[in-house]
């Protein structure tokens, strides 16, 4: 984890309408006091926000944010008590607004969130075993009417990228149909040998499909299947990693960001980083919605974890190791990847990239 050297505060000056004033700021108020200000916080703990000044200072108010978003004020420089409780996890900026009468000062330093507790580590109990396409890549999975929805990649060969992440067996690019208990394709979209399909997700009666590297989404009818818009994403990135919470879509790309997006234009709404109490968390791959929580797959990791969506913390994760080992091994076998919740049975689907078989589980708490 990167660490910062928040004992040297950057002071950035701007114009001032009193010159008295301005004299007093630029002189008096000298920085975000550090002496109490640590590297490294966990979410659930207090920051004790103040300024280091002159005795002669007089500063009327200072207002703080935290990435450029307020979280208090304190009045004539009152030590500012904050529960971080609520805020984001990662990399942050503090910056510490001063005024006095027509006159302000900006201050800046850097502290790091991470999530407030360790995980917890749930358990399973495995419910069925379903037969499962052995040449499917598996990159999505979601439930919708009663159908499961597949999405999968292709690649001539294998090989893996600068990330380390597998390009494709066999197979080719699609969006399906599946009847989960035979593993039978009721319906298939098939794409292009130059797309590359990844995650997938259904909301307000449409369903999307990302792609890898083309840096587009697909929009289809998930009745017919048939192609209905194409949306580029916000900026140029890979796509990973897509689920929902009824109202918007939440995007993973390989990094460690979860990205909120506007389903009508794919923009970027907000974002948050994945975080363990000790560390940043990269590579969230496959994600599934569930009572406000996201569970997610993690890239190369038999593993699934239990993520909030509001400030980015793992509250919890489950070991799935074992179910490789139920699958029949052969050269193109990857890591698991695809997970669903079926809201009929309150159970969840579990399967991998050209595994043959997918498994459906109850999560312990």
């Amino acid at each position: 984890m990167k660490k910062y050297n928040i004992l040297v505060p950057l002071a950035l000056g701007v114009a001032f309408i009193s010159c008295s004033n301005k004299k007093n700021l630029e002189k008096n108020v000298l920085s975000i006091d550090t002496t109490h200000l640590k590297q490294l916080y966990k979410g659930n703990e207090d920051i004790k926000l103040s300024l280091k000044t002159t005795e002669n200072a007089q500063v009327d108010s200072v207002i703080y944010y935290f990435n450029d978003k307020k979280v208090g004020t304190s009045i004539k420089n009152e030590v500012l008590n904050l529960n971080l409780g609520e805020q984001k996890l990662g990399k942050t900026t503090i910056k510490a607004v001063a005024y006095a009468e027509n006159s302000n000062k900006e201050f800046t330093t850097n502290i790091e969130i991470t999530a407030p507790k360790e995980p917890a580590f749930y358990s399973y109990k495995l419910v069925n075993t379903y037969p499962h396409d052995q040449e499917a890549y598996t990159q999505g999975l979601e439930f919708y009417n009663g159908i499961l929805y597949e999405s999968t990649g292709n690649g001539e060969g294998g090989g893996t990228t600068n990330t380390g992440r597998g390009t494709g067996k066999k197979g080719i690019s699609s969006v399906r149909q599946v009847d989960y208990k035979t593993g039978k394709i009721i319906k298939i979209h098939k794409q292009p040998m130059e797309i590359f399909g990844e995650g997938c997700t259904i909301l307000n009666g449409k369903l999307y499909q990302l792609t890898y590297q083309n840096n587009e989404a697909y929009v289809f009818n998930p009745e017919t299947l048939e192609q209905e818009k194409t949306l580029p994403y916000f900026q140029k990135m890979e796509g990973w990693g897509l689920t929902n919470d009824g109202k918007h879509l939440y995007m993973t790309s390989g990094s460690e960001f979860i990205y909120k997006l506007d389903p009508e234009t794919f923009k970027e709404i907000d974002r948050v980083s994945v975080y363990t109490d000790k560390n940043v968390i990269p590579y969230a791959n496959e994600l599934e919605w569930v009572d406000g929580k996201i569970y997610a797959n993690f890239y190369a990791q038999n593993a699934v974890a239990v993520i909030n969506p509001q400030t980015g913390a793992i509250e919890a994760v489950i070991d799935f190791s074992e179910l490789v080992n139920l699958t029949t091994y052969h050269e193109d076998r990857d890591v698991m990847n695809g997970i669903a919740y079926n809201p009929q049975t309150k159970t969840f689907f579990l399967t991998g990239k050209n595994w043959d078989k997918m498994f459906e589980v109850q999560i312990i708490k």
